[in-house]
């Protein structure tokens, strides 16, 4: 069967839309297939990845998943996290990487041709879309954009959070500093260069696509005027399609229920240390991160109010728990606030914790820096989410105010109006 026998529908031929999030990335995988389900009926919808770690999700939604060379080892996982918590400054993008992912991708936009690219943080698309001159899509949070710097509710480093300066001194300095960075890896240059292909100056606006789908709601950002390149879309998150395990519905009444889960950025070893802190405490603690932490599991005696799973269909969990706690992940932070219930986070990089900041000045979240993870700091953070009427207020005020958006519906729209 031929190409295109194969995307006839009814007589009338289905353009193409190629999905390539990072496949090691649980947040913008699940985001692409949210997208993808609701796109179908009027595309075929392919996905591209360097990772099997997630594929199997887009598998099971009955999407052709295509594993691109060369393909990402955990070692080549590990280092990009770390560059993106600013742990370390060596990526795996090397020149040869680079250019071998950028032929691959030429091959496969040439192969398919799609109307569109739609991406997560897939940074050699910025560069193949535009050398094959097809449109390129990226779904993502609001913070990390220059409108976000200039009029969202930035939250300094806490390295610069301190009392020697006045605090929006600081913030002129910094927001001033961010925008003018023009660093770039030498691969994406010299190859951006090699395909003819120009790219923006500075590092923030490198970051932008021809179209740009913000998943942030004004209401929380505080921003109405986008630049003409930016949608609002509103939530996407992971809406996995497995059933709530028989173990969740018989949990003891007796004390709450906390559901901890640190998406793929969170390590074994915080993974472990919250965990540690939390067996102290006398909550129930649901965490799906069973997977992560694979041999380690078995190395550590948990006490029984700890219930270690596999991934959950978080979605589904609002009647069954009181509290999250989350790294601060878009798509895990929409969540929470989906299940009307407060939920206390902990950010591993800067887009983390401009999500937490968004919800902490709403009122219905409360902020723990990683390095003050501790049963105690935990307790009493807990404790007041729990018996604070006004946290679980403004909790059940920021589920109506989300809860009739439809995000995937929005971008599904958005790519139809554009490019069916």
């Amino acid at each position: 069967m031929c190409f295109f026998e194969k995307h006839l529908r009814g007589g009338i031929i289905k353009k193409t839309i190629l999905f390539a999030p990072e496949t090691f990335n649980l947040a913008e995988t699940t985001r692409s297939i949210e997208v993808a389900k609701k796109s179908a009926e009027h595309f075929t919808c392919v996905f591209v990845g360097y990772s099997e770690k997630y594929a199997y999700l887009i598998k099971e939604a009955n999407f052709t998943f295509i594993h691109l060379k060369p393909h990402l080892s955990e070692r080549d996982i590990d280092q990009i996290m770390k560059v993106d918590q600013m742990k370390g400054i060596r990526h795996p993008f090397t020149y040869k990487m680079l250019k071998a992912r950028i032929s691959s991708e030429k091959k496969i936009i040439e192969t398919y041709r799609p109307a569109a690219v739609v991406i997560g943080t897939t940074l050699s698309m910025f560069i193949s879309a535009r050398a094959c001159h097809t449109p390129l899509i990226y779904i993502k949070p609001f913070a990390y954009t220059r409108t976000y710097f200039l009029k969202g509710h930035l939250e300094l480093p806490s390295s610069l959070n301190k009392n020697y300066f006045p605090k929006e001194l600081l913030k002129r300095i910094y927001t001033k500093t961010a925008l003018r960075i023009t660093y770039k890896p030498r691969a994406f240059v010299k190859i951006a260069k090699e395909e003819n292909v120009s790219l923006p100056k500075s590092t923030i606006d490198a970051l932008d696509a021809d179209h740009n789908l913000i998943t942030t709601i004004p209401e929380l950002s505080g921003v109405n005027d986008l630049p003409r390149n930016y949608t609002y879309i509103g939530p996407v998150f992971a809406k996995l399609e497995n059933q709530i395990p028989s173990f969740l519905t018989n949990l003891p009444k007796n004390r709450p229920v906390i559901y901890f889960a640190m998406g793929s950025s969170g390590s074994k070893e915080m993974i472990i240390r919250v965990l540690k802190a939390l067996e102290q405490l006398p909550y129930t603690i649901i965490c799906p991160m069973k997977d992560k932490l694979g041999m380690l599991e078995a190395n550590v005696a948990w006490n029984s109010n700890i219930h270690l799973c596999d991934l959950l269909p978080a979605h589904k969990l609002a009647g069954l728990i009181d509290l999250s706690i989350i790294h601060g992940g878009e798509g895990t932070v929409q969540t929470a606030c989906l299940s009307g219930k407060p939920f206390i986070g902990i950010g591993l990089q800067q887009e983390q914790l401009a999500n937490i900041r968004d919800c902490v000045l709403y009122g219905n979240a409360l902020e723990l820096k990683k390095g003050h993870i501790a049963t105690n700091s935990l307790d009493r953070l807990i404790n007041y989410a729990l018996q604070s009427s006004k946290m679980r207020e403004r909790a059940i005020a920021m589920r109506e105010l989300l809860k009739d958006i439809d995000g995937p519906e929005n971008a599904a729209k958005f790519l139809v109006q554009k490019f069916y």
